[in-house]
């Protein structure tokens, strides 16, 4: 097992190259678009609100092909016939999302006028309709990559992506001046170069066959993910809808800033880890020790993410007052934190969910994910009135937290894994505390607060080692770590063997 953690953590680190940057074009546009001069108030908040339409219309027309392919991209029933399955699922989303997409652009004036009460972003949700189109494609195939480990491939296609997106934005907001145009003209753009880079990637890996019966299967089985899928999105993007409608686009911006900032754990730590572990994750289902494998998946993926969300919760102010132009935003300091430990509850459950693919009982997750979603927009139906910005975050944090624990539960009957729950909680707990410390200090002078919150960060992983937390092969693997890092003869040998395929 320990080789294939190894492997694992080499994929993990490229990945993250990629997503990291793709989060670096937040933290660099971040300024930009706190800038009355470039995007006002309402602006931010009607790009929070067009982004969530992108990942709902992106993430209902997939159609869960992409778990579908997973699931049968590596059964052995069908290792002769990988690339026409691979070939079936792509021609499929081509032949359904086209005619949705040009019946949602034939509505566009209405969509918007429902959405914003007003017809003036009727050209931004075209684009944001095309590119979703785009983009399901462009994810189907990205797939394939990672099932294939092409970890290196998919890292360069993210950084053209974010590099074109990154320089035609600075070009259309701060030459051309124009604003929220800009952004999502960008975006196309992005999509379209990334589409003709993977279509060579795409011809090579096809067979030019149309598996219906096995589609007919893929569909079944991923009908359920799909309202899972679904759910999932409306559960994590309905508190933008309802806040546009009830408080304003104002408000919606704030909370979509400290929604955006915490949402950096989960791209850069929680997908880099899955990303990485996908293939590995499905080989593994018939493997005698998969069990412990996806056990100790689930330690590591929770200690690294509770490292980024102490970080990140520790220090979200300075990053505010920092990065944004406007102090307007610094309010969403607050909601930094509570939408992390939301985010890190989701991020568990969606590993979690190992259990009922392998056994195939979807069925149960578009349940439960569902009521869920229901659940999350009566809460933020009673508590933003009452709380505001903070209560959307509440209601956020209550949900993910309900699903997280109902999955467990179903997950587990199905398939049993004996997870580390004692590590899990006990780290959660002593960074609990320690968010809370430093929330407590946001008012004291800045260079004593940074002192206590370096110290608290730094003290972390020790603490831990106080409660047990690690074990005796852990320990030996990190002083081995340590030592091949920290001697400068052997960092070019590190970095041959990380990247060495």
């Amino acid at each position: 097992m320990l080789k294939d953690i190894k492997q694992t953590t080499k994929h993990t680190a490229v990945y993250a190259i990629g997503n990291i940057g793709t989060k670096l074009i937040g933290l660099i546009l971040i300024p930009l678009y706190t800038n009355a001069d470039y995007l006002s108030h309402d602006d931010y908040g009607a790009l929070a609100v067009l982004e969530v339409t992108l990942q709902l219309l992106t993430s209902i027309l997939t159609m869960a092909m992409v778990n579908s392919l997973a699931r049968w991209y590596w059964d052995s029933k069908y290792s002769d016939r990988q690339q026409s399955i691979f070939f079936t699922s792509v021609a499929f989303l081509v032949l359904i999302i086209t005619p949705v997409i040009l019946t949602l652009l034939y509505f566009v004036s209405d969509f918007s006028s429902l959405i914003f009460s007003t017809t003036q972003y009727s050209y931004l949700l075209k684009l944001t309709f095309i590119t979703a189109g785009i983009q399901v494609v462009n994810n189907q195939i990205l797939t394939l990559t990672r099932l294939q480990s092409k970890s290196v491939f998919y890292s360069i296609l993210t950084i053209v992506r974010i590099s074109v997106n990154l320089g035609l934005i600075l070009w259309g907001i701060i030459v051309k001046k124009r604003g929220l145009d800009a952004i999502w003209e960008a975006y196309i753009i992005g999509e379209g170069i990334i589409l003709l880079m993977l279509f060579p990637y795409f011809l090579r890996n096809s067979s030019f066959r149309f598996e219906k019966v096995i589609l007919r299967e893929m569909l079944n089985y991923g009908y359920p993910l799909m309202l899972a899928s679904a759910s999932a999105v409306i559960l994590s993007t309905a508190d933008r809808y309802m806040l546009n409608s009830m408080e304003g686009l104002e408000k919606t911006g704030i909370y979509s800033l400290g929604y955006r900032i915490a949402n950096t754990l989960r791209m850069v730590v929680y997908t880099s880890v899955a990303t990485a572990l996908l293939p590995l994750r499905m080989k593994k289902m018939n493997d005698p020790d998969n069990q412990r494998f996806y056990s100790k998946n689930l330690t590591y993926l929770a200690f690294v993410f509770v490292v980024g969300l102490l970080g990140l919760s520790l220090f979200a102010l300075e990053f505010l007052k920092l990065f944004t132009a406007s102090s307007i935003y610094w309010e969403a300091n607050n909601l930094v934190a509570i939408i992390s430990f939301a985010l890190l509850f989701s991020s568990m459950e969606d590993f979690m969910i190992i259990g009922l693919m392998i056994k195939k009982k979807t069925g149960i997750l578009g349940v439960l994910i569902l009521l869920t979603s229901f659940l999350n927009i009566g809460l933020n139906l009673i508590l933003i009135p009452l709380l505001d910005i903070y209560g959307a975050t509440l209601a956020t944090l209550l949900s993910q937290t309900f699903l997280f624990f109902t999955v467990l539960k179903k997950s587990q009957k199905e398939y049993f894994i004996p997870y580390e729950w004692r590590k899990i909680f006990t780290m959660s707990i002593v960074a609990l505390i320690f968010v809370g410390i430093g929330l407590y200090i946001s008012s004291v002078p800045v260079f004593v607060r940074l002192v206590i919150k370096s110290g608290l960060f730094l003290g972390f992983p020790f603490v831990l080692y106080f409660f047990n937390f690690y074990e005796k092969v852990e320990i030996d693997n990190i002083k081995k770590i340590f030592r091949n890092w920290s001697n400068p003869k052997l960092i070019k040998d590190n970095f041959n063997r990380l990247l060495k395929s």
